[in-house]
C-alpha cells in the first residue's frame, strides 16, 4: 500500500511539470498574486469551485476554463498536482 501511495505521488508531481504555461505569474500585484485560466477537460462542477477557490478569487468559467484572480505561486504549484487540472496560463493580455 505505501508504494502505491509512493507511485501515485510520484506521477503526480512528474505531470504537474507540463501544466503550466510560460508567461503564467509575470504580471503580479504588490503581493506578489496574479490572476490564471485553469482548463479542465469537463464543465468544473460544485466541488472543483470550491477546490480552485482555496487558491484564488473565481471571477468566472468559460465552458471548461475556470478564471481565478488573487492566486500565490503557492496555489498555482497546488493546482497543478490537481490530476484533474489539464492547463495552467495566464489571461489574455498578461504576458506569454
Amino acid at each position: 500500500m505505501v508504494l502505491l501511495v509512493l507511485v501515485y505521488q510520484v506521477w503526480l508531481t512528474v505531470q504537474a511539470g507540463g501544466k503550466v504555461a510560460p508567461g503564467v505569474g509575470e504580471l503580479h500585484d504588490p503581493r506578489g498574486r496574479f490572476a490564471v485560466d485553469v482548463e479542465l477537460g469537463f464543465k468544473p462542477e460544485r466541488y472543483h469551485i470550491l477546490q480552485l477557490q482555496k487558491h484564488g478569487r473565481i471571477a468566472g468559467t468559460d465552458g471548461h476554463v475556470v478564471h481565478l484572480r488573487g492566486v500565490a505561486p503557492a496555489g498555482v504549484d497546488a493546482l497543478t498536482r490537481e490530476y484533474w487540472i489539464e492547463h495552467i496560463e495566464a489571461p489574455p493580455g498578461a504576458p506569454r
